[in-house]
């Protein structure tokens, strides 16, 4: 995944709780796919990492490592969440590797366990395990609820041969109920290319630095109740738009290039 956001941006956003809602709607209104992006790639040894799809404060998936002492790389589904995979009986649950542009959708097998999914145990120790041999950029298909209303989406991993450790690189989900994503879709939709190569940061005069291979068109930031904070006309490969002077928060920006958008979350402090 191109790598443009801050890092473990999931937890960061947790703080801010009630406004997550918002933060959903405004993403829901200019493209059903919410994307995280994690940058740098979190490499995790020995301890774990929690997932929030929608930032509403609740902890959707945590996967762990148990680092060299066991060797195991397992996701753990709260609030009757379910990952794509099979079920050998018992607590022997293994997510299944899915590639770029894979179906996750309600047709998929689901398992729901209350304990752990395996992915890779002591250098797959555990025959039935999928993610062996070292891999790299694949993703775990997920099912998670918000109140009565069930969303697909995936998480994009890479795991050693080991199983020492293991990194994750983003997530995403659609936005509208019971609709399915293609593993590594972030919105624009996975064959289109306008945004290859862009990346954006925040520096430390609370500007968003864009830059791209090809003219970016305009960019528009909207705050978490929707409303339209900053609206530009740029026809530049980089800008530098000045946040300054606005309320430190979560932001949704919106930039358009080749006519295609894309959407993402940037953080003013």
């Amino acid at each position: 995944m191109k790598k443009s956001t801050s890092k473990n941006l999931s937890k960061k956003l947790a703080k801010y709780g009630a406004m997550s809602l918002a933060i959903a709607g405004v993403s829901n209104a200019m493209g059903q796919v919410v994307y995280t992006d994690i940058d740098p790639d979190e490499t995790i040894d020995d301890t774990s990492y929690d997932v929030d799809f929608n930032n509403d404060g609740t902890i959707d998936f945590t996967i762990t490592n148990s680092g060299a002492s066991g060797a195991a790389v397992r996701m753990y589904n709260t609030q009757s969440n379910s990952v794509l995979g099979a079920n050998f009986g018992g607590n022997y649950n293994y997510p299944y590797v899915l590639v770029n542009s894979a179906p996750i959708a309600s047709s998929g097998n689901f398992t729901a366990h209350p304990y752990y999914q395996t992915l890779n145990w002591n250098g797959c120790a555990y025959t039935n395990s999928n993610w062996c041999g070292g891999i790299t950029d694949a993703f775990v298909g997920v099912r998670f609820n918000v109140g009565a209303e069930q969303h697909y989406g995936w998480i994009q991993l890479d795991v050693p041969a080991d199983a020492t450790t293991f990194t994750i690189k983003g997530f995403a989900f659609e936005a509208t109920p019971d609709t399915e994503i293609l593993a590594g879709d972030t919105g624009l939709g996975i064959d289109q290319n306008a945004f290859e190569g862009f990346t954006y940061f925040m520096d430390e005069n609370s500007n968003l630095n864009l830059k791209a291979a090809t003219a970016i068109e305009s960019v528009s930031v909207f705050n978490v109740l929707g409303q339209n904070v900053i609206n530009k006309s740029l026809n530049a490969n980089s800008a530098l738009v000045a946040m300054d002077g606005m309320t430190s928060g979560v932001y949704i920006a919106t930039v358009t290039i080749e006519g295609q958008k894309q959407s993402f979350k940037v953080i003013k402090k």
